[in-house]
């Protein structure tokens, strides 16, 4: 393959041959549109940004394709688009942005991107994870249900504003069991006296039901004081 005898010319994506971004495509000047995908030559994707990045086609996106004289059975295609367009979110002011990915799919928009003003950010259907330039870290599901994580702590419901202090689980049992503690004293003293036994006997089917504090205990969440 020698560079000096490459063509580009504009194409177009019209059938995924498989998961490795092998396609059937147009091409100008050589393959139209209306031909018989499965009768074209496959074009393999020829530049990938790391070892590890990747891109599925879709039908339908525009494309280089990459084609060579010393070598017409090689053909190649890079991805073809107007970035002005695709990326809306350029046409605001910042002085640095990166995107790495962008697609509208089912109508909806997913994006991952990190821009100077609002930090590192991903968008999927409504819902975001935001990771500001202060490293304080905001998600919001598309239904207006937050968390917040700043070196205020951990705000649930509402980013930042949540008004309720967390209770720690073990601390609540422990004052619970002292609770009852005490009803059980106030029972067994009341049972000594024939003119207190009836708050005695009525103290007995509450105190019963008041067992399994621990069952209040979440195996899955853990708070710090």
């Amino acid at each position: 393959m020698n560079m000096r005898e490459c063509e580009i010319r504009p194409g177009k994506v019209l059938k995924v041959v498989d998961n490795y971004g092998t396609i059937k495509a147009s091409c100008v000047g050589m393959f139209v549109e209306s031909d018989d995908p499965d009768l074209l030559p496959p074009v393999y994707q020829l530049f990938r940004s790391s070892l590890s990045q990747f891109s599925q086609p879709h039908e339908g996106d525009p494309i280089w394709v990459l084609t060579f004289k010393d070598n017409p059975q090689e053909l190649a295609y890079i991805f073809r688009g107007d970035v002005r367009s695709e990326n809306p979110g350029l046409k605001n002011e910042y002085s640095d942005v990166e995107i790495q990915m962008r697609r509208t799919t089912d109508g909806a928009d997913v994006e991952v991107s990190y821009n100077d003003s609002d930090g590192y950010n991903i968008y999927n259907h409504g819902t975001s994870l935001n990771i500001d330039n202060d490293g304080n870290i905001h998600i919001c599901h598309k239904n207006g249900t937050t968390l917040s994580v700043t070196d205020s702590g951990i705000s649930l419901g509402t980013d930042g504003e949540s008004q309720y202090k967390a209770v720690c689980g073990e601390e609540l049992v422990k004052l619970l069991n002292k609770f009852k503690e005490v009803l059980t004293s106030i029972k067994t003293a009341a049972s000594s006296s024939p003119y207190t036994t009836t708050i005695a006997n009525g103290m007995t089917g509450p105190l019963a039901s008041l067992d399994g504090f621990d069952s209040i205990l979440s195996g899955k969440v853990t708070l710090d004081k």
